[in-house]
């Protein structure tokens, strides 16, 4: 069976390399690419999709905002099953900072024009967020494409989920920063995962994947 990943906020797939799958799971990777800059989240993950062959099972997992992804995808897709890892599946668990974002308009105030690789923006969110020198995120932090982020940016914020999704999991690390486990419910729960846990606890994460794909 084919198990298609999507990753997070400016990561590639690389972030995935530690993640092992059970035997008779094939790894697939959904890569980002540049958005329009009116395109929707659900039109992304319509293009996205075109990749997915349809024609037979197939799993979707989704990390942070691949997890938004994975989601809008069981709009118009029929997965047998659809993971998502550090990130979020209602209005009531968004974090109180995209509130505050949407209020002061922060989408439309995003400084396109100072953004790179090596920016202070960046290496401040790297550091934040994954709790990882910049140096160390160079394998899977790519898309620094000020188009990209903006557009994410608009995404995360003015996401609205789905109606409930049938055989829906959700893995949580309880460190996690940017989606706090105090407002997560019904999550599978790594401890100490922090946002990047799909690579810091892979052995844990690769436990839980195997777990819930072999379940009828």
């Amino acid at each position: 069976m084919n198990v298609y990943f999507v990753s997070g906020f400016l990561a590639n797939c690389r972030v995935f390399d530690k993640i092992k799958l059970p035997e008779g799971f094939e790894k697939k990777y959904l890569e980002w690419y540049i958005p329009r800059g009116d395109e929707s989240l659900e039109e992304y993950a319509r293009e996205m999709a075109k990749e997915v062959d349809i024609t037979r099972p197939f799993v979707l997992i989704g990390y942070s905002f691949g997890g938004l992804v994975v989601q809008e995808m069981n709009r118009f897709l029929r997965p047998k099953k659809t993971i998502i890892m550090a990130s979020m599946k209602s209005k009531a668990e968004e974090p109180s900072m995209f509130g505050i974002g949407r209020k002061v308009k922060f989408a439309d105030r995003f400084p396109m024009d100072v953004i790179s690789k090596d920016s202070v923006l960046s290496k401040l969110y790297i550091k934040y967020v994954y709790h990882i020198p910049p140096s160390e995120s160079e394998l899977f932090i790519d898309n620094i494409d000020p188009v990209y982020m903006k557009w994410s940016i608009k995404q995360l914020l003015d996401w609205t989920p789905p109606a409930e999704i049938e055989n829906l999991y959700h893995i949580q690390g309880t460190k996690d920063r940017t989606f706090p486990i105090k407002g997560i419910t019904g999550a599978i729960e790594v401890e100490n995962g922090d946002h990047l846990m799909v690579m810091k606890k892979a052995r844990e994460i690769n436990k839980i994947l195997s777990e819930i794909l072999r379940k009828n």
